[in-house]
Order: structure tokens, then sequence, then C-alpha cells
């Protein structure tokens, strides 16, 4: 799991509409102007903003024979995005999932993504203290 991912940042709040996606988004934008390479993972599957806010809307996700390939937000490829908002066709398309089938999604962000070999994997969840926060760490070893 996370093979070739040097650290992980994990960005979390019991509460929502606090900036948890903007601090993710600013913090790889930061780490990337630094010179390492990054990756960010939006597990907020019922709200997915990443892709909005980095202007990725409308981007898709391809298969490769080592998994999913995230999107890339630059040309040098410095800063790979990974969101189930680009498997929805539209941006108010609703995720309604309860635990189990959430759980399955993050495993899979977690174990298929083809990240190659980044110093920085930050993890965008959704807001409180749910299973899917517990499924992060069980999974990020």
């Amino acid at each position: 799991m996370l093979t070739g991912v040097k650290h992980v940042i994990l960005v979390l709040s019991g509460k929502g509409g606090v900036g948890k996606s903007t601090v993710s988004t600013q913090l790889a934008l930061t780490l990337k102007e630094a010179g390492f390479k990054v990756g960010i993972l939006d597990v907020d599957l019922c709200g997915p903003s990443v892709p909005y806010l980095l202007q990725l809307e409308g981007k898709d996700v391809h298969q490769s024979p080592h998994g999913w390939v995230p999107v890339f937000a630059d040309k040098e490829q410095r800063l790979a995005v990974m969101s189930i908002g680009f498997l929805l066709k539209d941006r108010n398309d609703g995720v309604v999932w309860r635990g189990p089938k959430k759980n399955a999604m993050i495993k899979q962000f977690l174990t298929d993504v083809y990240w190659q070999d980044i110093d920085y994997l930050i993890i965008d969840t959704p807001p409180g203290t749910s299973d899917e926060h517990i499924t992060v760490m069980e999974n990020v070893r």
C-alpha cells in the first residue's frame, strides 16, 4: 500500500465548512512550489471539492497496468490528484453510500492508485470523526 509515498499528511476536523479542502490544496501547492512531488487524495466521497479548487473538473482518471493513474494538475507532473469527483459525470451528482461501500472505495483509493514516487501524500477527509477516518488510518502503513 502506498508504495513510493514517503510522507502522509491527514487533514481533518470534527466540523464541516472549516476549510479542510482549502488547507489541503494550499499545502499541496506550497510543497510543490518548494520542489517536492505531491499527491492529494480527496476521500470526502459525498462532497469532493479538490477537483473544483484546482480547476480540474471534467478530467479523467486512467487505468494503467500499475493501477489508477491520478490526474496531474501541472505539466511537470509534480502534483497528482485523486478524487471520486473524477469518476462522477457531473459536479452535482450525489454519492449516497453507507459505511461498507464508502470504506471499500477509500481502501481502493489507498491500494489501487499509482502515485509513483511522491514526497508527500495529503489526504483530505470528510467532516467528522467517522468510519472514513478509521479506514484511512487502518490502511495507511
